[in-house]
């Protein structure tokens, strides 16, 4: 099967060069049964991410480099993925590796046996996670409304560790809407609501940005922009948008 996976970057000269050496090595040892390409895709960056991208695309075969230049991660996967549609499997995750790649294998496997949608999940038996506590916290109330408002089992929306078979990818994901950190519920609440297969899987994960170095104005505009969202989304369940 073909694989694209894929590495959304936005400002990630640090880490970009280490975390694709370790991408690359894990799929040669891990998912050479795929025919598999790395992705990284530059979104807006305004640090020489896109120049070390190209210059590691240089060195290795598999390496392919895209360019969506209006910010935002749900409009970068959205634009590129609509460039690259003749892969069987896609996923993501996050440039700072802070889910542990081991998962990687697995998640894709499961895809492969038929699996609309695979996500790893912080918030289920056997996931090992190490997160500040106020995160964690907000994070739990967030994926509790999903559940209660929207009506969804999922337990975790936000991880940016996920595959999907192309099903997905040409069906659901040109239904999204949001630009930003929300695509990843949106996705997940389209396919759970019209009929695709969605499996979360434990991960390790641990958090390597110190988020809370934001402003409590940050945060709490974070927090009015998700319950925001989250209302539309319960509009749109009741248009009955989603249906299969």
């Amino acid at each position: 099967m073909k694989l694209l996976i894929t590495i959304p970057c936005y400002n990630e000269e640090i880490v970009l060069e280490k975390t694709v050496f370790s991408v690359t090595q894990y799929a040669q040892e891990h998912l050479g049964q795929h025919d598999w390409n790395l992705l990284i895709l530059d979104n807006a960056s305004k640090d020489s991410t896109l120049e070390i991208a190209r210059k590691l695309k240089s060195h290795h075969p598999k390496i392919v480099v895209d360019q969506v230049n209006n910010p935002g991660r749900g409009r970068a996967l959205r634009e590129s993925w609509g460039r690259h549609k003749d892969y069987d499997i896609y996923s993501y995750m996050d440039a700072d590796l802070a889910t542990d790649i081991k998962d990687l294998a697995f998640i894709i496997s499961k895809v492969a046996e038929g699996t609309d949608i695979v996500v790893g999940s912080r918030y289920i038996p056997y996931a090992n996670v190490k997160r500040n506590l106020l995160r964690r916290i907000l994070s739990s109330i967030y994926n509790l409304l999903l559940r209660l408002i929207l009506k969804v089992e999922f337990r975790d929306a936000q991880c940016g560790f996920k595959a999907m078979s192309k099903k997905v990818v040409h069906g659901v994901v040109p239904k999204t809407l949001d630009d930003g950190w929300f695509w990843d519920t949106e996705l997940m609440i389209i396919a759970s609501h019209s009929g695709h297969t969605l499996l979360e899987v434990p991960v390790t994960w641990r958090e390597v940005r110190d988020e809370l170095r934001r402003s409590t104005v940050t945060v709490r505009s974070e927090v009015m922009r998700n319950l925001r969202n989250i209302w539309i989304m319960r509009r749109r369940l009741d248009k009955k948008e989603y249906q299969a």
